[in-house]
């Protein structure tokens, strides 16, 4: 799920707000803390990506 959620994120703001959408609808289940966290890891993963491709194409 947090993949394909995150895998356009371009920057820290943009997955803040992805996270937080998503709290809205899940902070009630027992299993919202490791939600959140794979959320977190599949954004900055996305965003690593993106800022790897920007800089390559810029060369």
């Amino acid at each position: 799920m947090s993949e394909n959620i995150t895998k356009n994120c371009k920057s820290q703001e943009q997955l803040e707000k992805i996270i937080k959408g998503q709290e809205r609808k899940f902070r009630w289940r027992d299993d919202w803390p490791a939600m959140e966290k794979a959320l977190t890891e599949a954004g900055n993963a996305a965003i690593a990506a993106h800022e790897n491709k920007a800089k390559t194409d810029q060369e």
